[in-house]
């Protein structure tokens, strides 16, 4: 093979001197709490299995019943022979379980944002986007042909504002139930308020709930559900490989909603279906979810997260984010001390990711803690004293007041 062109050096090494290199660990796990990475022992605290189903046997014996019965793959997109019956299955419970009338299928989380956004916005719409939205809903932004404006987040007034001062002929607020990086809660009520003084007919809501579905809510059915605005959101977003512990995503909405993404979304029209294996586990993972036993996995979830930020806490760590879910990010600052965090973190056997720019800004990084229903009081207890003898050597890593007033000037 050639030599790669010295533009590729050359932006790697920007990239490296930047502090924002990357190169993905190996994780070896039995449990989904303890493993190796990269051959090193660790407790495990950054996965979105918030739930701990991706290793459970059931789930697992489900793909491989999956694959027995259909086959590796689904053998072309959904629309000319990839359609499986554990596709139509797998949708049909979905919409019972979210109470709309039908559901989509999709390959992942990202296609599904894709498929949403350029599969309902049109060339006269507008798309009023958070500030703080995951990639896939920016993209989809940016590869749907509406308009788009970045609106603050946190700021329904500045939204009202917003979509009071803009003409278009469909308005579109796009937003996500749970964000990801800082285990924050979307203010939907104040989106919905928004939107009723904007005009309801032609202002739609838009949720990605990939973080909080099987999560938070009655039956873990999203923020939606739990904020009792179901009725007012056009269509969720969410996703298999997180909390239910398989791979895929889907779209929930009215039929007719479907009907048009089904007939209008490239991402989804072109993409090979989702192979059967996948749709199985999130088959058997979704009856769980939908049992008592899910009820009791999300309450021990909620308790372990507020022992883990409380611990936190006093330990005089500067948090993100709500209370008692299942993300928990401790802010460091720059991106140099939160590799430093991480790096001390993983020589005492902890392992939880550095967030840096691009996906956070700058002078916000942070170590990103993710907690697990197959975490035990012990686990939380030794992250935690693991934590303060990291912090007796570098400080807690509160923000000082400087690197407050740039992450409030960044963009």
């Amino acid at each position: 093979m050639p030599d790669s062109p010295p533009f590729v050096s050359e932006r790697l090494s920007l990239i490296r001197e930047e502090g924002l290199h990357r190169s993905p660990p190996v994780l070896e796990t039995e449990d989904g709490v303890r493993g190796r990475v990269d051959g090193r022992e660790a407790l495990l605290f950054c996965s979105n299995d918030y739930l701990g189903l991706r290793l459970d046997q059931r789930v697992r014996r489900a793909a491989a019943q999956g694959a027995e019965t259909y086959g590796g793959g689904s053998g072309s997109s959904r629309l000319i022979a990839g359609t499986l019956p554990i596709h139509r299955e797998l949708e049909q419970s979905i919409a019972s379980w979210l109470g709309t009338e039908a559901a989509l299928l999709c390959s992942s989380g990202f296609q599904a944002n894709l498929s949403l956004l350029q599969g309902l916005a049109g060339r006269d719409d507008m798309l009023f986007s958070d500030s703080l939205n995951h990639a896939s809903l920016i993209d989809g932004c940016r590869l749907s042909r509406a308009s788009c404006k970045v609106v603050r987040h946190g700021d329904p007034q500045f939204l009202a504002r917003a979509l009071a001062t803009t003409q278009a002929n469909q308005r579109f607020v796009v937003g996500e139930g749970l964000y990801s990086m800082d285990g924050e809660r979307g203010d939907l009520a104040g989106w919905v308020a928004a939107r009723e003084l904007a005009g309801t007919k032609t202002t739609h809501l838009l949720i990605d709930e990939a973080h909080a579905i099987a999560v938070l809510g009655p039956q873990g059915r999203g923020v939606a559900a739990e904020s009792g605005l179901e009725a007012s959101v056009l269509a969720r977003v969410g996703t298999l490989g997180k909390a239910l512990g398989a791979h895929g995503a889907f779209i929930a909405s009215d039929a007719a909603t479907i009907d048009l993404l089904r007939n209008t979304s490239r991402a989804y029209i072109f993409t090979t279906g989702l192979a059967p294996a996948p749709a199985a586990a999130g088959l058997r993972a979704l009856e769980i979810v939908r049992s008592d036993e899910g009820q009791e996995r999300r309450v021990r979830l909620e308790r372990l997260s507020m022992r883990f930020r409380e611990g936190a806490q006093e330990l005089g760590f500067e948090l993100a984010g709500d209370a008692g879910v299942p993300i928990v990010p401790l802010l460091l600052g720059g991106a140099s001390r939160a590799m430093e965090f991480f790096a001390r973190l993983l020589d005492e056997g902890v392992f939880a990711m550095a967030i840096r720019p691009p996906t956070v800004r700058k002078g916000r990084c942070r170590i990103r803690f993710t907690l697990s229903a197959t975490h035990e009081d012990e686990h939380v207890d030794a992250v935690l004293a693991a934590l303060g003898r990291v912090a007796a050597v570098l400080g807690p890593g509160c923000l000082s007041d400087t690197e407050h007033k740039a992450a409030k000037s960044s963009p």
